[in-house]
């Protein structure tokens, strides 16, 4: 037998913003006073374990890529719009008024502290450049709040801009790379020589790309554990392969590489913000059992469970 040292990386799992609304969303599935039908305006958070999970228990997902929140919310008429911990525009808040629904509100507050600082900046006077991926949520409503917000995604997109204001911000979506983000600071402030700058990178985003990028010297393959819609697992994954470590993100044990776990040694594992910690414990279990002269298949019987159903 040959088996793989594996080294668990800390922190991983849910972060706070995700784990108060996961409980607002799992008491309120359980709660009879609540106005059904229930709605969530998009992913309540980018994992599709969670969506199936609160789907089955009657908190329906609206989730089209390409629509924006204020867009999806014409399919709501009546009952309960919850609104995801990615925060939505004001007028969305307003239609949803307007409509009658019931309103429960999941925003961060981390990005809830992020678009405060954008509206202060734009109040004052400013151009805000958002540091963001076009059509995430979080860049979709720094739009809706001015013609003023510009997002970039890239150092390239600097050269599109074209503000003549003196008065001009940079922030950006809360689960970006500190990494990347450093780069693109860098450029905008030699494009733009009076340049405020208001980094708003979640501590639960930087500590956990900080543990990838410090990860031991000999790991020679990294698992992280994440949604393919999820930026900040995304992002875990770009850390280490700008640090010379291959790597995969799977959302289960039953996405894990075999033929490729059989030719490494050293494997290192986190997870995304999102992530249910009972997927990421499957993921390491198999892992540090997985003898590479004998593979054998993984079967996750968490994906079969219920994360939110209430226990008999």
């Amino acid at each position: 037998m040959i088996f793989l040292k594996v080294h668990t990386l800390t922190p991983r799992g849910y972060c706070h913003g995700v784990v108060d609304a996961l409980k607002i969303m799992r008491d309120i599935a359980h709660d009879p006073s609540i106005k059904r039908p229930i709605y969530v305006l998009g992913m309540v958070v980018h994992n599709r374990k969670v969506v199936d999970d609160f789907n089955a228990l009657g908190l329906y997902t609206l989730d089209e890529p390409g629509q924006t929140r204020l867009k999806m919310l014409d399919k709501i008429e009546a009952g309960t719009v919850v609104f995801t911990a990615h925060g939505v525009a004001d007028e969305v808040y307003e239609k949803a008024k307007i409509k009658g629904l019931s309103i429960i509100d999941t925003t961060c507050q981390d990005v809830r502290v992020s678009q405060t600082v954008i509206k202060d900046y734009l109040n004052d006077g400013y151009d805000v450049i958002f540091v963001g991926k076009k059509g995430h949520p979080e860049s979709e409503t720094a739009l809706s709040y001015s013609t003023r917000v510009h997002v970039i995604e890239n150092i390239k997109d600097l050269s599109t801009l074209k503000i003549t204001s003196t008065k001009i911000a940079l922030t950006n979506q809360t689960t970006l790379s500190f990494y990347e983000l450093y780069h693109i600071i860098e450029a905008a402030k030699a494009h733009y020589k009076n340049l405020t700058i208001i980094e708003e990178i979640c501590d639960a985003t930087k500590t956990r790309q900080q543990a990838v990028k410090h990860m031991p010297d000999d790991t020679d393959f990294i698992v992280v554990v994440g949604s393919q819609r999820s930026n900040n697992a995304k992002q875990l994954r770009h850390v280490a392969s700008q640090h010379g470590v291959d790597g995969v993100l799977v959302e289960s044990v039953e996405d894990l590489p075999i033929k490729t776990l059989t030719t490494v040694q050293h494997v290192c594992v986190t997870s995304a913000a999102s992530t249910p910690s009972a997927l990421t414990k499957e993921v390491i279990d198999y892992l540090k059992t997985f003898d590479q002269n004998n593979p054998q298949p993984p079967v996750s019987h968490v994906l079969k469970t219920n994360l939110f159903k209430k226990k008999t």
